[in-house]
């Protein structure tokens, strides 16, 4: 009992800490692309910093993940939430797209240090207190609910910071992230940490994750985890022009953000319901769903139809705890921060040419985006139901 207590504890300020450094961005995300054309920016440099951004995270996710399994993950927790706190204030100052892109670097290398690390705390305390595992599903997916809930709150608060001060709103992301810092200190590692098996650190990362994509389920997990994290993702930059092409007035512009913010809380509740149903269901749902609301955008853009572009924060909401539920119940306990970090690296390189791609074409023709994202994505939908299918059924 007391054990139990013990990680009770431990779970309750990882949800915390948790919750606090995936809200940071809320309060600046309906207003980053008027900032960005502030300081000279059009829709293909937006599309090259988050490029910039997406190649960092890239290049040490991986590294940084096998760091936190194999030393420490609580003190590059608290690094990576305490250095994305001050990079917000440099944010802040930004005057041009060079120092955007220095921004977007510095978040890059501090969230890589994070990522992932959340979720494996999670997994090892809920499983303790739970061995089952019903727990973890079911913390797991409240816990996605949750974030979503404070980061509507925060997008309601950024809106009226806004309406006052443009820089201010991304400022004030420093103390989420700098009071999720002085949370992780409190947070205590009790897991395994992964075995050396090469005295070369090099060769040791790269055998870890090569353990790691050996499992065949695991390396279908990781491919649906991709597929489904980056539907609902590249084109996002575009819906704050596309309201304002429409004839939506800037100060209701937010309100769109908002709405799907509500949305992404909804599909986030729909998945807390649906945790008996199958993954490869939840994620065909989701991608017809996205195809739907695309197409009618595509059709005919109006100030009416506009707001059918909320359906994409129902399927963020549906699919992300539905992915990276399984995606962890995949892997050992010593490797949990290592699987998030390969998954997410997937998803960014596939990020990476598609957030330029997507925001090119709609630096043309907004609805171009959507045509885009239909041809890259269907063939890439098809074929990741159809191996979670297969996956389900063996």
């Amino acid at each position: 009992m007391k054990e139990k207590s013990m990680y009770q504890k431990n779970l309750n300020f990882i949800i915390l800490e948790t919750i606090l450094t995936s809200i940071g961005c809320g309060f600046s995300v309906p207003i980053m692309n008027v900032f960005w054309n502030s300081i000279g920016m059009n829709q293909t440099d937006i599309g090259f910093t988050q490029m910039m951004f997406t190649i960092f995270l890239v290049c040490l996710d991986i590294p940084m993940g096998y760091f936190a399994d194999r030393f420490n993950r609580k003190i590059l927790n608290i690094l990576g939430d305490i250095g994305c706190a001050f990079t917000f204030l440099y944010y802040m100052i930004a005057q041009n797209i060079y120092m955007a892109i220095i921004a977007e670097c510095l978040l890059g290398i501090f969230i890589a240090m994070t990522n992932g690390v959340d979720q494996s705390f999670i997994k090892y305390n809920a499983d303790k207190i739970d061995p089952s595992g019903r727990l973890f599903k079911k913390v797991n997916s409240r816990v996605y609910t949750l974030r979503y809930i404070a980061t509507f709150l925060v997008m309601l608060i950024g809106g009226i910071i806004a309406k006052y001060n443009l820089r201010l709103t991304i400022g004030i992301s420093f103390l989420p992230y700098l009071f999720g810092g002085i949370f992780a200190i409190f947070i205590k590692d009790y897991a395994k940490k992964t075995e050396k098996k090469h005295h070369n650190i090099l060769k040791d990362m790269y055998g870890n994750t090569k353990e790691i994509l050996k499992n065949k389920n695991s390396r279908i997990y990781i491919l649906a985890y991709m597929v489904g994290k980056e539907i609902t993702h590249p084109h996002i930059w575009i819906f704050t022009p596309l309201m304002m092409m429409v004839g939506v007035p800037i100060e209701i512009v937010s309100i769109g953000w908002i709405l799907s913010q509500i949305f992404i809380i909804i599909g986030s509740k729909i998945a807390e319901k649906l945790i008996s149903i199958k993954t490869s269901i939840k994620f065909i749902l989701s991608f017809g769903i996205t195809i739907l609301w695309m197409s009618v955008l595509i059709i005919n853009a109006n100030i009416f139809t506009i707001w059918i572009f909320v359906l994409n924060g129902l399927v963020q909401g549906l699919i992300s705890a539905s992915l990276v539920t399984p995606l962890q119940e995949s892997a050992k306990e010593e490797n949990q921060t290592s699987i998030i970090s390969i998954a997410s690296t997937g998803a960014r390189l596939l990020y990476i040419p598609l957030v330029f791609t997507i925001n090119y074409l709609g630096n043309n023709t907004l609805q171009l985006a959507f045509v885009g994202m239909i041809a890259i994505f269907t063939p890439l939908c098809l074929y990741s139901y159809f191996k979670l299918n297969q996956c389900e059924h063996t």
